[in-house]
C-alpha cells in the first residue's frame, strides 16, 4: 500500500498498462517443435506475422532477411554439417588454408575465386566462389599423363583468369559470317614438290614478323591480320617494304561493326586495310591491354585518313601501307602448303577449347579428358593466327604426328618462345576451314629505291 501511495493514480495507471500492452521478447526458432535445422532447410519455419521465417542452419552464414530474429540466439549448438565446397569443416575457430590462418572476415585469391572464412555451426568455414579457371591443375595433370603428343604448363600471367576472362581478353575474333564463310576459294596452281617440312623464316629470314602480345585485350583480329600484312609486304617487295605494321591503328580507327578489344572479324579488319591502310608500328605502337589501366581499352583513333599520317604524338610522319582484298585458300592440305610455300605465311581462324590455353610444347590436339565435365568448363572461342610452316614431329618413331607451325599473339613466354604446332590434315580446331591470303599494295618506287 505504501509503496502505490507514492505515485499518483494517472500515472500508476500508465505503468500498468505499458507493462500489458508491451510485448515480451520475441521467440520463434526457440518454440519450434524441433528446434533448429541443419544445413539448408525451406521446410524449417515458424509463422512470423503475416508470414513464415527460417530457423535453419544457412541463416547462420546469409543475411537473408527471411530468417527468424532469434536464429542466432537458438542454432549455434547445431552439430556441424559438412558443405559441398568443404567437405571437412574447420572448427578451430579459424580458417587454416595451406598453413595459412585466416581468421573470420578474411579473404584469399585462390586462382581464380574469392574465398572467405566465414562462421559457420560450430566453427568456421573458408567458402568459395564456383568460377571456372583458365588454367587448371587438373587439365594439366590429365594433359601430362597421358602420351598425346604434347605437354601442358601454368603460366601466371593467366593464373587467376576465370575461362570467360581468357576467351575475352585473349581470343577476339569473331566467328565468319554466313556470306563470308561462303568465300569462293582459289585454285592453287602447284608448280613445285612440296617439301616434308617447312617454315617461312628460314625461306625469309627477317622478312616474317616474330610473335606479338597481344595482353588483356581481346584483338587478335587485328594482331593477325596486321602480322601477315607485314610478312606479305616485305615478301612481295623483296624485303624493300620491311615494315611492322601497327595492329593499334587498326585495333583503334577500324570501328565499324568492330568491338575493339571485345572482338572484331577479319573481313572487316582486310576491307579496312585495304580501303585506308595502316602506318607501322614505330609510329603507332600498340598499348591496348598491356597494363591495367589499358586493359579491354581499344583507345581513340589517333589518325587522320590520309595517305601520309603525322604520327601520334610526334613530329615524323609515316606511309600507310595497303593491300589487295582477300583471298580464300581451300581446305586441302597441299594447297595452303603451296600458298605458303610460294608467298609466305597465311591467316587462319582457330576454335580455341580450354586445354589450349596451357599449351607448352608438342603438336597440340584437344585433349577429351574433360568431356564429363559441365558445358561452363568447355566453353570455347574463336581467335586468328598465322601460319608459318608444316611439319612431322618423331619424337616417337613409331607415332609420327603431322602438324602446321603457327604463330600465337600471347608473347614469347607461351607455348614453344611464343609459337605452337597443331595436327595438321584433320582440321583440328578448325584450324583448316578457313585460310586467308593477301597481296600487299607494292610501291614500285620503294622497290627501286
Amino acid at each position: 500500500m505504501i509503496l502505490f501511495s507514492a505515485y499518483p493514480l494517472g500515472i500508476l495507471t500508465v505503468i500498468v498498462l505499458l507493462m500489458l500492452t508491451v510485448p515480451a521478447r520475441a521467440q520463434y526458432c526457440s518454440e519450434r517443435p524441433g528446434g533448429c535445422c541443419p544445413g539448408r532447410d525451406d521446410a524449417c519455419t515458424v509463422p512470423r506475422a503475416d508470414t513464415l521465417c527460417y530457423c535453419d542452419e544457412f541463416c547462420l552464414r546469409s543475411k537473408d532477411p527471411d530468417c527468424c530474429p532469434d536464429v542466432f540466439n537458438n542454432c549455434t549448438a547445431l552439430p556441424s554439417t559438412k558443405s559441398p565446397l568443404n567437405p571437412n569443416p574447420i572448427t578451430t575457430g579459424d580458417c587454416i588454408y595451406q598453413g595459412r590462418n585466416l581468421y573470420a572476415g578474411d579473404s584469399i585469391k585462390i586462382n581464380c575465386n574469392t574465398c572467405a572464412c566465414l562462421p559457420m555451426v560450430g566453427g568456421y568455414q573458408l567458402e568459395c566462389e564456383e568460377n571456372v579457371c583458365l588454367i587448371r591443375e587438373e587439365i594439366i595433370n590429365s594433359v601430362n599423363s597421358e602420351s598425346n603428343g604434347w605437354r601442358a604448363s601454368n603460366y601466371s600471367f593467366l593464373w587467376g583468369m576465370t575461362l570467360e576472362e581468357g576467351i575475352q581478353r585473349r581470343l577476339g575474333t569473331l566467328k565468319p559470317g554466313r556470306a563470308v564463310a561462303a568465300m569462293t576459294e582459289i585454285d592453287i596452281e602447284q608448280t613445285n614438290q612440296l617439301p616434308e617440312s617447312f617454315d617461312s623464316r628460314q625461306k625469309w629470314p627477317g622478312w616474317v614478323e616474330g610473335v606479338m602480345d597481344q595482353g588483356n585485350c581481346g584483338s587478335s583480329w587485328a594482331v593477325s591480320t596486321t602480322a601477315v600484312a607485314s610478312d606479305r609486304l616485305a615478301i612481295q617487295s623483296m624485303g624493300h617494304m620491311r615494315a611492322p605494321l601497327s595492329a593499334q591503328n587498326l585495333l583503334s580507327c577500324n570501328t565499324r561493326g568492330q568491338r575493339g578489344c571485345d572482338g572484331g572479324r577479319i573481313d572487316r579488319a582486310w576491307f579496312y586495310v585495304r580501303r585506308f591502310g595502316i602506318v607501322t608500328d614505330q609510329c603507332y605502337p600498340y598499348k591496348s591491354g598491356m597494363d591495367e589501366a589499358s586493359m579491354m581499352t581499344r583507345h581513340a583513333c589517333m589518325l587522320p585518313r590520309y595517305k601520309t599520317t603525322p604520327c601520334p604524338k610526334d613530329k615524323v610522319t609515316s606511309e600507310k601501307y595497303q593491300s589487295s582484298p582477300p583471298y580464300r585458300i581451300s581446305t586441302e592440305e597441299d594447297d595452303i602448303k603451296a600458298e605458303i610455300l610460294e608467298n609466305g605465311p597465311v591467316q587462319a581462324t582457330l576454335l580455341v577449347k580450354a586445354d589450349f590455353y596451357s599449351y607448352a610444347r608438342g603438336v597440340y590436339k584437344y585433349t577429351r579428358g574433360s568431356v564429363k565435365e559441365s558445358s561452363q568448363h568447355r566453353r570455347k572461342g574463336y581467335h586468328s593466327v598465322r601460319v608459318l610452316g608444316w611439319g612431322v614431329d618423331r619424337t616417337d618413331p613409331d607415332n609420327p604426328i603431322p602438324y602446321w607451325l603457327c604463330a600465337n599473339s600471347w608473347g614469347s613466354q607461351w607455348g614453344e618462345d611464343g609459337y605452337f604446332r597443331i595436327l595438321r590434315g584433320q582440321d583440328e580446331c578448325e584450324i583448316e576451314s578457313f585460310i586467308l591470303g593477301v597481296w600487299g599494295d607494292v610501291d614500285m618506287d620503294m622497290m627501286q629505291g
